[in-house]
């Protein structure tokens, strides 16, 4: 078991590697970037969570670090520990940092290990595509890409995830 917090989430189905997941309600922490390989992003949020915040409160490290693959950006989130509600979070110094609050969803995952690359990104996303399609789901927004382990972890024993949300 992990010694970090993760959103909680019901498995509802399994089917090989790809999971259906019913996810709670949970918030974060993030502020937009240009790509996966900007990092500026994960130094801002780690800086929030560090302190740099109204209440000069620190704030525990959860699992897993999510980025939205927007079309044109991306986003790097870090999950709030449950203890908060969107309104005791403590508000970010820096501008850039937005709070969001990720409403209880349905959700197709899959999980693969190594370092993160486009061209998996791609290729979990045309699995992902193609089994909502076999299921006649529908998918909702961004595909997002969630990181389970510190960057200095090797890459053999990285727990990444790709995630699409479904149209209920």
């Amino acid at each position: 078991m992990s010694r970090y917090e993760t959103p909680a989430y019901q498995v509802l189905e399994k089917d090989g590697d790809i999971e259906l997941r019913r996810y709670e309600t949970y918030y974060t922490a993030g502020v937009e970037q240009d790509g996966l390989s900007d990092d500026s992003g994960f130094r801002q949020v780690f800086d929030f969570i560090s302190g740099n915040n109204v209440s000069h409160e620190k704030i525990a490290m959860t699992i897993p670090v999510i980025n939205e693959l927007k079309p044109g950006n991306t986003s790097t989130e870090f999950v709030m520990p449950h203890k908060y509600s969107f309104e005791n979070i403590p508000r970010p110094n820096n501008p850039r940092i937005v709070l969001k609050k990720i409403e209880g969803t349905l959700t197709a995952a899959i999980a693969f290990s190594g370092t993160v690359h486009e061209k998996e990104v791609r290729h979990y996303e045309e699995i992902l595509t193609e089994w909502l399609a076999r299921k006649n789901l529908k998918p909702s927004g961004a595909f997002k890409l969630a990181r389970y382990n510190s960057p200095f972890s090797l890459p053999l024993l990285r727990r990444n995830e790709l995630l699409i949300d479904i149209e209920i």
